[in-house]
């Protein structure tokens, strides 16, 4: 309800353009470029890069206003690169928060983008698998990578033993140093898994400071 109501008070508009009705016009869409950075170490990959200001707002606007389109809007644009580097049968396993955090955020992003991706890709499914067992200081507010890497360490288990012939996806919605799906790609492998991917809707190119970065 109070969702239509500030839909019809303050009516959604293309953020390249203007344009009333759309969080995102397929002109707009089309001139954001798919990111080019593989993150090899974990087989992981970015859709788009987090310096590209229309990314970089929608990532803000789903993580801390809980205003979905403009992301929704990016992965669909990015559903030819999404299926070409996930073809199933597939688990889609979203990073998880710590329950106090769901709690006073009200929703996980990353369950959103899994659910998003699991209508682009055939064969798919989501579980949320994994649990954070342990509240941890935001990852922007750490100072280096190390700090970062040292946050996030044993802060994720597997809910259950896991199948080592399926393959487990995780995603997120921004990468930057990788402490984050190093740690859920260590509790899926220590619960049995071997086969362990990583998508992302951006990556960032250094630490960031507004709380947007993983």
């Amino acid at each position: 309800m109070i969702d239509t109501l500030l839909h019809l008070l303050f009516p959604e508009r293309c953020q390249g353009c203007n344009t009333p009705g759309i969080a995102l016009c397929s002109d707009c869409l089309k001139t954001i470029p798919l990111s080019d950075t593989i993150y090899s170490t974990e087989n992981a990959y970015a859709l788009y890069t987090y310096e590209h200001p229309i990314v970089r707002r929608a990532i803000w606007e789903l993580k801390y206003f809980r205003k979905s389109s403009l992301t929704k809007v990016l992965a669909e644009g990015a559903a030819d690169r999404i299926a070409a580097h996930i073809t199933g049968p597939v688990i889609l396993v979203p990073i998880p928060q710590h329950y106090t955090k769901t709690f006073s955020r009200g929703f996980n992003q990353s369950v959103s983008i899994a659910k998003w991706i699991q209508k682009i890709v055939p064969e798919t499914t989501v579980s949320q698998v994994l649990k954070k067992v342990r509240s941890t200081t935001a990852q922007a507010k750490t100072q280096s990578k190390a700090e970062r890497a040292e946050n996030m360490m044993g802060t994720m288990v597997s809910k259950k033993i896991l199948d080592d012939t399926a393959v487990y996806v995780l995603v997120d919605d921004v990468i930057t140093t990788g402490s984050t799906i190093y740690e859920a790609s260590r509790a899926l492998r220590a619960a049995g898994a071997e086969h362990i991917y990583c998508v992302a809707i951006a990556h960032g190119s250094a630490i960031s400071r507004n709380g947007l970065s993983a």
